[in-house]
């Protein structure tokens, strides 16, 4: 079998191990990306990848992903993808500027990014031009003196200079529906997701340029800078920073699940030198379906679960929150899709198709998924959680899990309520009947209990 290639035997595999453990995926419908900016410049060799732990690379809308190893070159117009969690490296040319694909967890940062992906463009004007299609990356300059300036294609184009060698500077960049904006079979013109981008100064300096607007950055100072594609950059300008993000921190002292997570990616790692993603993906599942530890098989599958929505394999994240028993991956599944539908206009459209075409729902079916997706919902008014409540005896388990999804971060005084949308009919009746109790019709959730305050202690 070549160490490039998935073949059947690979596959046949992969359904028989993740049957075994209790993870009836359909087989994927995504060899390659569901959707990617079109480009008519030439693919020509830009850059060589010195580091790729889960790095991908595809030519294009529906053309194959191929892994992407350590010396590999990296060609202009591709989209390239790190997946969650894991980390990829590359440089244009020796001594100019490093370019960092930094996945990320919610457990590893707060920031709202998951895969990153990125475009290289061919450039002699600068050291390096690319599109930041979503998620972190970090620019650094390796040369041995002077500035790298970069271009970056965003919300807008940017001019990004690096004033002295090992300056470094993060960048985010992470779509959302925006809470209150419902779904829509069919888009109208400027019914999009909202673009979310974040500057952290790591350190040194550096100048941002974007039209007329130009900006100073230094850490520490005024190292830290947010806009939309909506409102534009925030009208206070970059924000004073001592501190380095945690997770650029190298001094801060790991989280107990950032060292899971870090031994997990040190699997993943040593696995896939001579084995298949999808192979090592059902490895991964298989192990954590037998893991006595339940915080690390939690973790294990949320990386997989996310990887698939990373690599566009929809089909998969919807089964993983349509026929799973792990409550866990459940909740994955509604953070990769919700993540993935954030990314682009036009996916929450394809993904109301998916449930339709490929998985039977009927279009009313359909349509209440993607609007628990989207969450048109407005805390304050009783009816949300009247309409959520009911929507816990939904006939299809991924509704009853997006509606606990939703009333577990609207309400949480009543998270201790234990309900499981896969348990069976008897279970969820006993605690849909508490949720109705705790919350009555026409009232609003009461407020989260204060801890009571220490008693003081004589002497």
């Amino acid at each position: 079998m070549s160490q490039r290639s998935i073949g059947a035997r690979t596959a046949r595999l992969l359904v028989l191990v993740l049957g075994m453990a209790g993870l009836a995926f359909a087989p994927a419908r995504a060899a390659g990306p569901l959707d990617a900016p079109a480009s008519a410049e030439p693919r020509v060799p830009v850059a060589t990848c010195t580091l790729a732990v889960g790095f991908y690379a595809s030519e294009g809308k529906g053309r194959p992903w191929k892994r992407v190893y350590a010396k590999d070159a990296v060609y202009s117009r591709d989209l390239l993808t790190c997946l969650p969690a894991l980390r990829a490296k590359l440089e244009p040319g020796p001594n100019t500027v490093e370019l960092t694909l930094w996945g990320n967890l919610p457990q590893l940062s707060g920031a709202p990014v998951l895969e990153s992906a990125v475009i290289l463009h061919d450039t002699k004007a600068f050291d390096l031009d690319f599109t930041l299609v979503r998620g972190r990356v970090v620019l650094t300059n390796k040369k041995a003196k002077g500035p790298a300036k970069v271009w970056l294609r965003a919300v807008t184009g940017v001019q990004v200079t690096l004033a002295e060698p090992g300056d470094s500077i993060a960048l985010e960049i992470a779509g959302r529906w925006p809470a209150g904006v419902p779904f829509k079979r069919t888009a109208r013109a400027g019914h999009a997701p909202i673009l979310v981008w974040e500057v952290h100064v790591l350190k040194g300096h550096a100048e941002l340029k974007a039209g007329k607007s130009e900006y100073a950055l230094e850490f520490p100072g005024p190292a830290y800078f947010y806009g939309d594609s909506v409102s534009g950059p925030d009208e206070e300008g970059p924000q004073r920073r001592t501190k380095l993000p945690r997770w650029a921190d190298k001094k801060a002292p790991p989280l107990p699940e950032q060292k899971m997570i870090a031994a997990l990616v040190d699997a993943y790692r040593e696995k896939v030198k001579n084995k298949e993603t999808e192979e090592v993906a059902s490895e991964l599942l298989a192990g954590a379906a037998k893991d006595k530890d339940a915080v690390r098989a939690a973790l294990t599958r949320q990386i997989v679960i996310t990887a698939s929505a990373a690599l566009d394999d929809v089909d998969r994240v919807i089964d993983a929150l349509d026929n799973t028993k792990y409550a866990d991956l459940r909740r994955s599944a509604v953070v990769g899709l919700r993540h993935w539908i954030g990314s682009a206009p036009g996916r929450d459209e394809v993904l109301y198709e998916r449930l339709v075409d490929g998985f039977g729902y009927t279009k009313t079916q359909a349509e209440t998924v993607m609007q628990l997706l989207h969450s048109p919902f407005q805390a304050d008014q009783p009816e949300t959680y009247e309409a959520l409540i009911a929507y816990l005896r939904h006939s299809k388990l991924a509704v009853r899990e997006l509606a606990l999804w939703h009333l577990q971060r609207l309400a949480p005084s009543c998270r201790d309520i234990p309900y499981d949308a896969a348990a069976s009919a008897p279970e969820r009746e006993k605690a849909y009947q508490e949720w109705k109790k705790r919350i009555p019709a026409g009232e609003l959730p009461p407020p989260p209990k204060l801890p009571l305050p220490k008693k003081k202690t004589e002497g």
